[in-house]
């Protein structure tokens, strides 16, 4: 047990100094210049105040100093005051918040970067994904929790230690007093932690929920169907739930935190303060062995005394509930990711190499059943392929394995010579340009948004190159800003909202304006009628005639255009060849093609 209390101790003090050390790094000068200015504030400035102050001031009164001495010291502590007070006033309203900004700015970026770092399986895992929303949620606060912590025991030490001096001089055993103060509190605060970090757990899912329905009422992608259908009662039916449910854990924990902060303040405040200033009475008037000066003194020991010890202990306490949140940061920043980029990985040339899947299979994590099952597959360079079949075929899995966001479970994926695996991850990413069933456009630009990337005057003309490709420059150009109004209203009163089959465009347009070597299609014509999937197809080849193109389609009209077909169905390739040569052989590839053409005929 008691290596148990100790292993929890040294893991809440490491806890603390990773977060102290990672707002260091983002920001020394918040860092620093916030324990300065606790220590200044609640250290040097109630030091004076209290204690010296006072004891001086009361001193000049008892000897009968003469009036100009007494006012060149009140006049001297008056300008100590001061300074003192405008230090940390400046620094609290003018330094710290746009500091704190810096911090946040520095700290998010960091999540920011490792969150691109980690393989895709990450954001897929519930432990993982949980992890990094909770850290994502808790390091603003926890950043400066921390420091808060820290400057709290830096100037409570300074403090105690102070008054250790002053009251061995003046009378020693006040200190006894002073010390219950420390055990109750940190006893109690103890107790108060553990029952806040069990409401915070229980509460969690029902926050996360209430938090999905806010978010699917502000958002502009739900808009339609609330207003078309009743989903609006399920939906508050689901937030009145969530809330009735948190209500009814902060009731249940709620009076066990209220009997723990009763016990804790009574003791320290009424028993602990109450005997002691009954002592230090009794010395000054009936005992009368100490002056009105050492009185007060004493008294305001005590009191800070109390209030040092109490914050200790409160802060160590808050240091070990900090701790159960810090420690799902420091998981996530210190994770380790599977696929990661190398030092030594090579640069790839994928224009001339043959990128190819051997005997590849693969698994989900948390699934027992595979997703993709002994995949022969081979891309010549410039070659067209098309990856047909149903729904949960594989398709998206197999060129996820391909651009490497997964590594296969069994087999090799090979550019060249080499495998995927011995080249450099961005560089080898860097070889596809791709459009994803569910791309995404952002509030930017739509220059931006084609170029996903800073946007130069060079740049300008292959956006407006693309655009046309795609089949969306005329209504781009149209737009008030042409290729620099703003897709979406979200944030510019003047953006554009464009229909799915236009967004879809702009999505398809950044295909052509990267310099890549393999272009893969993931449905990229779902929103766009038979004629208009057709001339994209069309363009698609002629503008990237010396690249290689993998189509994923439901259409099969698009895999006509293909060099090569690969049929898919439960994760296995089970036809390849030609349109032609598949209409003779495969009869499953042929029904499906007649089946489409019956209907648009």
């Amino acid at each position: 047990m008691a290596q148990q209390s100790k292993e929890n101790f040294i893991k809440y003090i490491s806890d603390s100094f990773f977060m102290i050390k990672l707002s260091y790094n983002a920001s020394p000068s918040v860092t620093v210049g916030r324990i300065v200015a606790f220590l200044i504030q609640r250290g040097f400035y109630g030091m004076f105040v209290n204690i010296i102050f006072l004891e001086k001031l009361m001193g000049y009164v008892e000897s009968g100093a003469s009036f100009n001495e007494a006012a060149l010291f009140l006049a001297f502590s008056i300008a100590v005051m001061i300074i003192m007070i405008a230090w940390t006033t400046y620094y609290w309203n003018y330094k710290e918040p746009a500091g704190n900004q810096i911090l946040y700015e520095k700290l998010h970026l960091k999540m920011f970067q490792k969150a691109t770092d980690v393989e895709l399986e990450c954001f897929e895992n519930p432990d993982f994904y949980n992890k990094y929303m909770k850290a994502s949620s808790q390091i603003k606060g926890k950043a400066i929790g921390a420091l808060n912590n820290i400057g709290f025991l830096i100037c409570s030490i300074f403090n105690i230690c102070f008054l250790i001096v002053k009251s061995v001089a003046t009378d020693p055993i006040v200190l006894v007093f002073a010390v219950f103060p420390f055990i109750a509190t940190y006893f109690f605060s103890i107790k108060a932690n553990k029952i806040s970090y069990k409401l915070y757990e229980e509460n969690i899912s029902y926050e996360r929920r209430s938090d999905y329905v806010k978010r699917t009422m502000y958002l502009q992608d739900y808009a339609k169907e609330i207003r078309l259908s009743n989903i609006y009662n399920v939906l508050m039916d689901n937030f009145h739930s969530s809330m009735k449910n948190i209500i009814e854990n902060i009731r249940k924990y709620g009076m066990r935190t209220t009997l723990i902060y009763f016990f804790k303040d009574s003791l320290n405040y009424t028993f602990t303060t109450g005997i002691t200033i009954c002592y230090v009475t009794l010395r000054l008037m009936y005992w009368k062995n100490i002056s009105a000066a050492d009185f007060i003194v004493l008294v305001n020991i005590i009191l800070i005394f109390t209030e040092n010890f109490i914050n200790i202990s409160e802060r160590i306490s808050k240091i070990q509930d900090d701790s159960q949140y810090i420690d799902n940061l420091r998981c996530f920043l210190e994770y380790k990711p599977k696929i990661s980029e190398s030092q030594d990985g090579i640069e790839p040339d994928g224009h001339k190499n043959v990128l190819k899947m051997e005997n590849v299979s693969f698994t989900y994590l948390g699934k027992n059943t595979p997703t993709l099952k002994g995949i022969n597959l081979s891309i010549e360079p410039g070659q067209k392929i098309a990856l047909v079949g149903h729904n949960g075929a594989g398709k998206t899995t197999l060129v996820k394995l391909l651009m490497r966001l997964y590594d296969p479970t069994e087999g090799k994926i090979s550019l060249g010579e080499h495998d995927i695996k011995k080249y450099s991850v961005k560089a080898y990413r860097n070889l596809f340009g791709t459009v994803f069933q569910d791309y995404r456009v952002m509030s930017m630009s739509v220059a931006e948004n084609v170029i996903m990337g800073d946007v130069n005057q060079d740049d300008r003309l292959k956006v407006e190159e693309s655009l046309k490709n795609s089949g969306v420059y005329d209504k781009v150009q149209s737009l008030k800003f042409g290729i620099d109004t703003t897709l979406t209203k979200e944030f510019d009163k003047d953006g554009a909202v464009l229909s799915g089959g236009e967004t879809q465009k702009i999505a398809i347009a950044r295909v052509f304006a990267k310099d890549c070597d393999f272009v893969i299609l993931d449905e990229p014509s779902s929103a766009l009628d038979p004629i208009a999937e057709y001339e994209m197809c069309e363009s698609m080849l002629k503008a990237c005639k010396d690249k290689s193109i993998i189509f994923i389609s439901h259409r099969l009209s698009s895999a006509v255009l293909a060099d090569k077909i690969y049929i898919m169905e439960n994760g296995e390739i089970i036809g390849a060849g030609t349109h032609n040569d598949l209409m003779k052989q495969n009869k499953k590839y042929a029904k499906m093609f007649n089946l489409q053409a019956r209907s648009y005929q």
